[in-house]
């Protein structure tokens, strides 16, 4: 249940742009928040008092980590991996012989021994070595699904802000295009333009309205969407969030240390490391098991007419079979993780250097948008509207510089949300974890 504090934490993270310091944020975490099986209650009552206010990407992972069961499924993984390393960890359990033999006029005769598997005792260092390492990668991995859960929130906020602003643009550009085939119609009757002018208006109309309904769909989807993330199933439970995307931060990512940073935090390099290293050390438990003796030793006793007690001992010899099989499928297993450990290093660092390439290009489009070709939009409608004013253009151009005016800001709203969806790729894998 510490890796639901532990994950708590992580949405406090928002901006981070270093590796995550697990210690200093469990500490916090677990005084703000714990969340048992027995305090279930507590933390839908906390979630409940984050969706009373207005919702951010933070309170959004938070609500998250809270109330999505896949937090609980991440600790209940580790659990496995630890009830696992218990049965590792046991003593092997002694073995009773006995036996009584019955002869004709005479007592019965007593043989009794009590047998410990010395060579799995053995063992047990070694193999309790490598499920600790295998509980080391499943911890690593519950914490990552809970670095998954806040992002995967987070994200999830950002289309469902982006759709809103991207319905209030197009019910903008349909006041537009009803505006324009309004005029039309109105010229049309008096005469002035002709049949094409207005069904092409008319057409542009109706597709705008579409696209309008499009919009509110997408609303819908993105706001259920978000409502799965966060683990919100109650059709009773409402929440609110501001319509529209913020603009560029002021302070960007150290993208030149990205791939460096990432690959230090990498959750994923870690847990490739940790079931490598479990491979390596089973695969050498598998060879050397294959030819050491199965050695049994403890003590018997026996009853003819007095008792005696003495050592007993009991040794298979590996003549015909020296876990050849087993061997092969150890090493087998071994290369494998080796390999996937390989590999990881490899994912992060590629994926940081896409990262870094597309937030460059999202951040020079958005300043471009924004900065150039936005207000070049806005002068071109003002300029129309003046030649307007002096009856040197129709209404329907003053229009048609309007429509491309909003076209531009639906294309701005999307380079936002293409920005702060990178952005927070690149978040997550300064936190850990790389987006599948």
């Amino acid at each position: 249940m510490r890796l639901i504090a532990l994950g708590l934490g992580l949405s406090l993270l928002g901006c981070a742009a270093a590796p995550v310091d697990y210690g200093a944020l469990q500490s916090a975490a677990t005084e703000r928040q714990r969340w048992s099986d027995g305090s279930e209650a507590e933390a839908r009552r906390d979630a409940k008092q984050l969706l009373q206010r207005p919702l951010t990407a933070d309170s959004a992972a938070r609500v998250a980590l809270l109330r999505n069961r896949g937090a609980k499924a991440a600790a209940q993984t580790l659990g496995i991996a630890q009830a696992e390393l218990a049965s590792v960890k046991r003593l092997p359990n002694p073995e009773l012989h006995g036996s009584i033999r019955f002869r004709r006029n005479e007592d019965p005769e007593l043989d009794i021994a009590a047998l410990l598997d010395v060579s799995s005792l053995l063992l047990s260092l070694s193999r309790t070595s490598a499920a600790e390492a295998e509980v080391a990668a499943a911890r690593l991995e519950a914490v990552g699904a809970l670095v998954d859960l806040s992002y995967d929130a987070r994200r999830a906020f950002v289309d469902y802000q982006a759709a809103l602003e991207l319905l209030e643009l197009r019910t903008t550009v349909l006041g537009a295009f009803d505006a324009s085939a309004m005029a039309a119609e109105r010229m049309s009757a008096a005469g002035n333009v002709t049949e094409l002018t207005v069904a092409s208006e008319q057409a542009l109309r109706e597709e705008a309205r579409l696209a309008v309904d499009e919009a509110k769909a997408a609303v819908e989807s993105a706001r259920q969407a978000l409502n799965g993330a966060m683990g919100i199933n109650e059709q009773g439970v409402s929440w609110r969030a501001a319509a529209r995307l913020p603009e560029l931060p002021s302070a960007e990512l150290a993208l030149d240390q990205l791939e460096t940073k990432s690959l230090q935090a990498s959750l994923d390099v870690q847990a490739a490391k940790q079931r490598y290293a479990a491979a390596a050390k089973q695969a050498g438990i598998a060879n050397v098991g294959g030819w050491l003796p199965e050695l049994k030793a403890g003590v018997s006793a026996e009853r003819e007419e007095h008792w005696g007690v003495g050592p007993a001992v009991q040794l298979t010899l590996p003549l015909f079979y020296q876990g050849q099989g087993e061997v092969g499928v150890a090493r087998a297993r071994m290369k494998r993780e080796e390999h996937l450990y390989a590999d990881a290093s490899v994912q992060v660092r590629n994926t940081a250097r896409a990262l870094r390439a597309e937030l460059e290009s999202a951040r020079r489009g958005v300043r471009q948008q924004h900065g150039v070709v936005l207000p070049l939009r806005q002068r071109v409608v003002q300029q129309t509207q003046l030649e307007f004013n002096a009856m040197q253009v129709g209404i329907f151009q003053l229009l048609a510089a309007k429509r491309d005016q909003l076209a531009a800001a639906e294309h701005y709203l999307e380079l936002r949300r293409r920005y702060w969806r990178a952005r927070l790729e690149a978040e997550q894998l300064l936190a850990g974890r790389r987006v599948r």
